[in-house]
């Protein structure tokens, strides 16, 4: 039950990653100000500037790829637990 759950953890977070990635790079590339490049990572992004949001986006992707992996182990484990079991 707990892998389940982990695996939707980790699509959803590198999802989300790339979601406030891309979204970050449209704001860092779409003003010509960094005035207005604030105000709308502030409307928008809930962060200071498009740069700090391109930086968490990385991190939640990062995050949804070793939670993954830890799916993965864990899922592997458990098959081979069943296996030497019977």
């Amino acid at each position: 039950m707990f892998t389940r759950i982990g695996k939707v953890i980790a699509v959803l977070a590198v999802i989300l990653g790339v979601l406030r990635i891309a979204l970050g790079f449209l704001v860092a590339f779409g003003t010509d100000t960094m005035a207005a490049n604030e105000e709308l990572s502030a409307m928008y992004l809930a962060s200071a500037n498009s740069g700090e949001a391109i930086s968490e986006g990385t991190f939640l992707v990062l995050f949804g790829v070793f939670a993954g992996v830890a799916v993965e182990i864990s899922t592997s484990l458990k098959r081979i637990l069943e296996a030497s079991r019977g």
